[in-house]
């Protein structure tokens, strides 16, 4: 199984907690045999979709920008069984870093219509791969990512796309405090569960995701 991991935040190190959560869930794909390839969008050039559709009707599939997205991202992208977006929570939602990734996979969608269930859609020009949704966030209560779970959902809702797994960690900034280590070590232990199992069944069970959430 092929797994791209995209981490966004642009910390690094002990400062980051998205990349701390992400590495131990790399960490449990890779115990099961899943190829992961972790990539850190702060090192990369994505330049702002400019809504020019040139990727839908002029050059089918291509984008006009030519940068880490056009001549690296979006082929791993597309070539993924599962794609793991981690982000810090930044302002009730992904950040910009993200959001403009997302934005640039433009490209693998039908420049037509079709509607499915009342709602209209592009159709995927290309398989999509599975979603995952990694987020942190410092503030202790996971009322804080219902936005973010609002959205990601809707967007995963279309024909052709799947929503594998949400995971999201309040209170992280304090992870690292030598006084929890215990409880935190319990949290990194079920993250690192997490990716077995999403590698082995394509989804995180019930009592995983209790330890990964747990106050």
């Amino acid at each position: 199984m092929r797994i791209l991991a995209l981490n966004s935040s642009p910390r690094s190190g002990s400062q980051s907690k998205t990349e701390l959560m992400l590495n131990h869930l790399a960490v449990g794909m890779r115990d099961v045999e899943a190829d992961v390839e972790v990539v850190c969008l702060r090192e990369k050039t994505i330049k702002n979709c400019i809504g020019c559709f040139t990727c839908l009707t002029k050059t089918p599939g291509k984008c006009i920008h030519k940068d880490d997205m056009t001549k690296e991202l979006l082929h791993k992208w597309l070539e993924s069984d599962i794609v793991v977006y981690a982000t810090p929570l930044y302002n009730y939602a992904v950040n910009a870093t993200l959001k403009a990734f997302i934005e640039r996979t433009l490209p693998s969608f039908e420049p037509f219509f079709e509607i499915h269930n009342g709602r209209m859609f592009h159709p995927l020009r290309h398989k999509n791969p599975g979603v995952v949704v990694l987020s942190v966030a410092g503030m202790p209560d996971e009322e804080h990512f219902s936005a973010l779970s609002a959205h990601v959902n809707y967007f995963s809702a279309t024909p052709g796309r799947k929503l594998l797994a949400e995971i999201y960690r309040p209170a992280a900034e304090i992870m690292t405090s030598p006084f929890l280590q215990e409880k935190s070590n319990d949290i990194l232990d079920a993250t690192k569960q997490a990716g077995r199992e999403l590698v082995q069944s394509m989804k995180i069970s019930p009592e995983t995701m209790a330890r990964i959430t747990q106050p």
